[in-house]
């Protein structure tokens, strides 16, 4: 293939990430974007979008990683997203990344994208793994098959991503010229297939891939051509499968597949089949029994950290802030600053600040760290495996495990995580019982109270069951909405296992302090300007005797009575809304105590039963602000958002109540 030389044309490349999941594409993207990349959803869908830009021999370089894909058949959202951005907005390079390890698998992705443009470039990455199980491609040969440049890569370590670049502008710039393979089927298809593109009038789309798709009876390419003009070519097509006598889109996926094999037998030399490192500790972490008391280590250890190295980092925040606010405090005094404005920003601003940085911040520090790593090992795949039957029993995928597991972490990823399921209403199920998830902040509210009423392994337990109850309220309406709102068979389980490999330190360090940012942004955003009414509320009237907050407390009185509950207790639940972090604040204001008095005095004014209610509901109600926002994002609606908040205090309420009124009936108030 002939050298690229430099070009002096000064136009913005832009360049598509294409793959399936778990060939290393987010790491390519990494290595090409580094810091210069952000995200967000594509229009009008719950799938995220991340975009980053690299300059490169004086060029800009825009480029998108699209979903993770096994296929540009329409069975998912993020399949359809991919093959339309690669012909309706039409990038001058589309990378396909494929797993050198597995390539006969990633050629069916490959053969469908150079049905759709020629400009294509194919990485190769994970080269080392494939050599260390000595595997060997010819790479030059493979180039000659597909007719587009191969280029081997090791992501992990940068190495060809400079001579993939040169290559993407090679193709940019017609200094290397792409003559793609393409495909032939039996005579039979391929005569089909003539006929119906002679049908058919002029689209964005190739002819010849459309009526491909339309002989893979592809409802979503039906319903387009119906909407252009196009629909006395669907009837025709129609009625020639009814006619041809055989099952044309499993003669083409056969097809597709025998091709992969060809060019595979062609260009892969594999030893003979021995038992690797990853088969070997597959053996243990995946077996029904083993691997599941293993998955419960892992997750147990998460809990452990959240609770004991966050406080560590927590208590370094709560020290810093204390100085900070005494500080700022102090010098807005020898100023002459208003006793107000000093208010608002001290005890209002400040201190809410303070919160969440010691309550949250550092929660989802260790969390992402934890979770990250396990990600970038492997071994995340190999939990939702373990869970899948679990997952099924629920009438939830497999793959919602790790949907669940980031809400443990805080409930945003959580309900963001869900765009990794391929249905739709397996997304919404999933978004609306991840809030019941006790996030980071609930669980450091659980750690304060819980101390003070139980002791030893009654303190082990109470905490276990509050667990417990979550996933049983999960359980339940998982199942409610399964049956009654959006009935239909679950996801099936569709996950690559990755081989186990050591994380990247770049990838685990980028990807915890990204994700973390993002959710700080997000809390800090929602709670800031509450934080200014609360603090109004609790300081005014100035002079009277019950603040307007104690006069809210008052008429939450019945609410609360319900439960077994005061106005008191229940003014935090209402005053959190915006972060849960700032629970134990404001049920310290609502018994007229500041922070530094701490939360001993509920012995005196709670029952061991009481003080269970109450965690009950603080587990189960209304997500915090920030939750409801990624929820109207994910779900795209409003709707959605307001049904999730009124579900949760429902739920909330009837098993606090049946909690509290159980526990009074057997004399355990």
């Amino acid at each position: 293939m002939s050298k690229v030389l430099p070009d002096t044309n000064q136009k913005e490349i832009t360049v598509a990430l294409a793959g399936n999941p778990n060939v290393g594409k987010s790491t390519v993207f990494n290595a090409l974007t580094g810091l210069r990349q952000h995200t967000g959803n594509w229009p009008g869908k719950t799938v995220e979008r991340k975009e980053g830009t690299i300059r490169h021999r004086s060029r800009e370089i825009k480029i998108i990683d699209l979903p993770g894909t096994y296929s540009l058949t329409a069975i998912s959202v993020e399949e359809v997203i991919a093959r339309d951005f690669i012909v309706l907005d039409k990038p001058d390079v589309t990378v396909v990344i494929v797993d050198a390890t597995n390539l006969e698998r990633n050629l069916y992705l490959v053969t469908q994208v150079l049905e759709l443009t020629d400009k294509v470039v194919v990485a190769l990455n994970m080269m080392d793994l494939a050599e260390a199980k000595g595997i060997r491609i010819d790479t030059k040969k493979l180039t000659k098959l597909l007719g587009v440049p191969v280029i081997p890569l090791v992501a992990t370590k940068k190495t060809g991503i400079d001579e993939l670049l040169l290559n993407i502008l090679g193709i940019t710039t017609g200094k290397i010229q792409a003559t793609p393979l393409r495909i032939e089927f039996d005579p039979e298809i391929e005569e089909m297939i003539c006929k119906i593109e002679s049908w058919l009038k002029p689209e964005a789309y190739p002819n010849r891939w459309l009526a491909t798709k339309l002989l893979e009876e592809d409802t979503e390419v039906a319903a387009m051509l119906r909407d252009h003009s196009n629909n006395e070519a669907v009837k025709k097509a129609d009625n020639l499968l009814h006619r041809c006598g055989i099952r044309t889109e499993i003669a083409i996926a056969e097809r597709r597949y025998e091709l992969a094999m060809e060019i595979c037998s062609a260009t892969v030399i594999k030893p003979e089949s021995v038992e690797n490192f990853t088969d070997k500790l597959d053996k243990i972490l995946t077996h029904k029994f083993v691997g599941l008391f293993i998955l419960i280590g892992v997750l147990g250890f998460t809990l452990w950290a959240i609770y004991e190295v966050s406080a560590l980092v927590g208590g370094w925040f709560e020290i810093s802030f204390e100085l900070l606010r005494g500080t700022v405090q102090s010098y807005l005094m020898v100023i002459g600053t208003p006793w107000w404005l000093t208010g608002i920003i001290v005890d209002g601003l400040l201190l809410g600040v303070q919160q969440i940085f010691v309550y949250m911040f550092a929660v989802l520090l260790v969390f992402y760290l934890i979770y990250s790593i396990l990600e970038d090992t492997g071994y995340l795949a190999r939990g939702a495996y373990l869970l899948d039957r679990f997952m099924l029993k629920l009438g939830l995928p497999g793959k919602g495990f790790m949907s669940l597991l980031a809400g443990f972490g805080c409930n945003i990823p959580g309900v963001m995580a869900t765009r990794i399921l391929d249905k739709e209403e397996d997304r919404i199920i999933m978004s609306f019982v991840n809030p019941m998830i006790p996030c980071s902040a609930r669980i450091a509210v659980i750690a304060a109270v819980v101390p003070l009423f139980f002791k030893g392994l009654a303190a082990t337990g109470i905490t276990l069951a509050l667990l417990g109850i979550s996933l049983i309220a999960v359980a339940l309406i998982a199942k409610l909405l399964k049956r009654f709102a959006l009935p239909g068979a679950v996801g099936s389980l569709v996950m690559e296992l990755p081989d186990y490999r050591l994380p990247l330190p770049s990838n685990v360090v980028y990807t915890t302090l990204y994700k973390t940012y993002n959710s700080m942004v997000k809390a800090l955003t929602m709670f800031l300007p509450f934080s200014v009414l609360i603090w109004f509320l609790f300081t005014f009237p100035v002079g009277a005797s019950i603040p307007y907050a104690g006069q809210i407390s008052k008429l939450l009185n019945p609410v609360g009575a319900l439960i077994g509950m005061t106005g008191e207790d229940w003014l935090p639940f209402l005053f959190s809304f915006p972060a849960k972090e700032l629970t134990i604040l404001y049920l310290n204001f609502a018994y007229g105590l500041g922070l530094s008095e701490g939360v001993g005095f509920l012995t005196n004014v709670w029952t061991p039963l009481k003080a269970f209610t109450w965690l009950t509901f603080m587990v189960l109600y209304t997500p915090c602000l920030a939750t409801i926002a990624a929820l109207r994002e994910e779900l795209n609606s409003w709707k959605w958002a307001g049904l999730v908040m009124v579900q949760e205090l429902v739920t909330a309420f009837v098993f606090a109540g049946v909690i509290y009124w159980g526990g009074t009936m057997l004399g355990l108030g």
